[in-house]
């Protein structure tokens, strides 16, 4: 009987936990997600802009544009802040139809900073007839001084309707000219539009390689190749 005793309990004995054992495991696990935790900490870090940068982006709020195209122009910008641009980059609004105003300057953290601006100013409101991209083009020429040291995307959410078209386009050969003006980007442009867009109005800025369009189911593609050419810059 002593020997039965003796046995069942050395084998429980050893049915029990090892500390020691246990402890390496949870050490190994925590190291393990330390690792994992720093890789992609640092795959962060590298994919994050250096350069200096500054925003500007106008809006199309003439009663040609819908509200559904103005929403996708908000997105765009939503998209380009929250994943793209460093945090506290300036960003400069204007909304324009036949004439142009400002409606926002900040430098927002999250993109989620600009959703009353979107939906008050931009999505919600309505504005005459006719479209004078050339006025934004004016104005965002004015805003260039304000960061000498800052490299310059410009934003024009239009359905890609212009009623100043000459105007349109030599304004763009200026800021195709400027080194500070690395991207324009133009969207979401109607496919109607989308040839004189590119080969008109805005042509002097493709053929320095800074305009970048995009219709209504290409704009995440358009967001990648503005990423690629602002990492280019570094």
């Amino acid at each position: 009987m002593a020997r039965n005793r003796g046995s069942q309990s050395r084998r429980y004995e050893g049915d029990g936990h090892n500390p020691l054992l246990v402890g390496l495991i949870l050490l190994g696990v925590l190291l393990l997600v330390g690792l994992v935790g720093w890789g992609v900490w640092r795959y962060s870090q590298s994919r994050m802009l250096k350069v200096p940068l500054a925003v500007g982006a106008g809006f199309d709020v003439s009663q040609s544009v819908s509200k559904q195209q103005k929403q996708r122009g908000v997105a765009f910008l939503n998209k380009l802040i929250g994943t793209v641009l460093p945090t506290r980059t300036p960003v400069k609004i204007w909304r324009y139809a036949e004439t142009l105003e400002t409606v926002h300057e900040s430098r927002p953290i999250a993109s989620k900073e600009l959703d009353k601006v979107s939906r008050d100013t931009i999505e919600n409101y309505m504005g005459t007839w006719g479209t004078r991209p050339d006025k934004v083009l004016q104005e965002f020429q004015r805003y260039l001084p304000q960061y000498p040291e800052r490299r310059f995307v410009l934003c024009l959410f239009t359905d890609g309707e212009s009623h100043a078209a000459q105007a349109t386009r030599n304004l763009a050969a200026q800021l195709a000219q400027n080194p500070q003006v690395v991207a324009v980007i133009v969207g979401p442009v109607l496919n109607k539009y989308r040839a004189p867009v590119e080969n008109d109005y805005y042509a002097p800025l493709r053929e320095a390689g800074k305009l970048f369009v995009f219709g209504e189911t290409d704009a995440l593609d358009t967001l990648e190749r503005v990423e690629e050419r602002l990492h280019a810059l570094e």
